[in-house]
């Protein structure tokens, strides 16, 4: 009973050693280069009676380790990118990493979504343009020239290293706040073996010893070399809104109607009711002929035109076009905010009020 449990206690010790080594082979042979040569011969000694017998060798078995394609694409940064309505280079990056036991190429194809969600966020409109360009620079510098320069496929990217790729676009000027605009980015796994050629997408094929045949390991069980992934901008713009009313203050003969002889007061009101500042802000007015823009105006303490931006009042001089406060005014055509002298923000959640007064002139007396 002893000898019994001692073959067993053998057994199972021999069982555990051979399946370590089989579970270290195969933790081995992952990270094993493609194409490496495996040549493995059995040599059995053994007796007759008492005497050693000459070593019998096996057959040799040769293989050559395949190779196993796995790769991630994944978007890097925490959000959609901000951009804003006609803003040009607005860029996010991706980053591609070969966990394969083989350099490859990679075939990119980049567009536009139509539809559907990115970050969770549904897609609802196109930049202007889209492009793309393959960096060197695992890491990137946040240069977007250089880059957008840079090659459209990746060339020979060796195991277990990572590149990035940055996705350029231009923002459409109509886009409104708040859209979001995606894109989807496809990286199909390419035969690699020559430098600054793109290589063919990989294939598997049926198995043979010696040959490098693929599997495709990205994915799990649904893999085919393909990995696609979303990243996109979101539109941050003032709602801007503008809307322009008179009333008849003065010599009206209490009619409340705009007859000669009486005083009409415009009202311009710009709306901002975005969280994004309105900036650079310009207003024009061409004062129509048939009336007489009326200056220095006593209920606007002595101002040409009362202007309120959100409860700061704001100076404005037409006389004098030289002054720097930015209202000028040239023949008939009112400016509010000229750049060279004066830049005007109209802030989140706020209203800019310009009012000013024309009066309506007397008709010629009859001769």
């Amino acid at each position: 009973m002893k000898l019994l449990d001692g073959k067993l206690g053998l057994a199972l010790r021999l069982g555990t050693m051979i399946v370590a080594l089989l579970a270290g082979q195969q933790a081995m042979a992952v990270g094993t280069r493609a194409g490496t040569s495996v040549v493995n011969t059995a040599t059995v000694n053994y007796r007759v009676g008492t005497v050693d017998q000459a070593p019998i060798d096996s057959n040799t078995v040769e293989f050559v380790v395949d190779r196993r394609v796995d790769f991630d694409l994944a978007p890097l940064g925490g959000a959609l990118v901000n951009v804003t309505p006609g803003e040009p280079d607005a860029f996010f990056d991706f980053l591609l990493t070969n966990d394969s036991n083989s350099e490859l190429d990679f075939t990119l194809d980049l567009a536009q979504m139509v539809g559907g969600t990115v970050r969770g966020d549904t897609d609802d409109t196109d930049m202007a343009t889209v492009d793309y360009a393959v960096s060197a620079n695992s890491v990137g510098n946040g240069d977007t020239d250089p880059l957008r320069l840079g090659p459209q496929f990746i060339d020979e990217l060796a195991a277990d290293d990572a590149i990035r790729i940055r996705v350029f676009g231009d923002a459409a000027l109509t886009m409104l706040n708040g859209q979001v605009a995606g894109v989807q980015l496809d990286a199909t796994a390419g035969e690699p073996g020559t430098a600054g050629v793109e290589g063919g997408a990989l294939v598997e094929a049926a198995n043979t010893d010696l040959g490098v045949e693929n599997v495709f390991a990205e994915d799990g069980a649904s893999s085919d070399g393909i990995e696609t992934e979303f990243d996109g901008w979101i539109t941050v713009a003032a709602d801007v809104a503008v809307n322009k009313s008179y009333t008849v203050i003065a010599g009206d003969l209490g009619s409340g109607l705009p007859i000669p002889g009486a005083t009409v007061e415009y009202v311009i009101e710009i709306v901002n009711s975005s969280t994004t500042p309105a900036t650079n802000v310009v207003i024009t007015d061409t004062i129509d002929t048939d009336v007489t823009l009326n200056l220095n105006v006593v209920a606007y303490g002595g101002e040409d035109i009362d202007i309120d931006n959100n409860g700061t009042p704001l100076p404005c001089d037409l006389e004098n076009n030289a002054d720097g406060d930015g209202c000028d005014l040239v023949g008939n055509d009112v400016t509010v905010g000229d750049l060279a002298e004066v830049a005007i923000t109209v802030g989140p959640t706020s209203t800019m009020t310009l009012t000013y007064q024309v009066t309506i002139p007397d008709p010629d007396p009859t001769p």
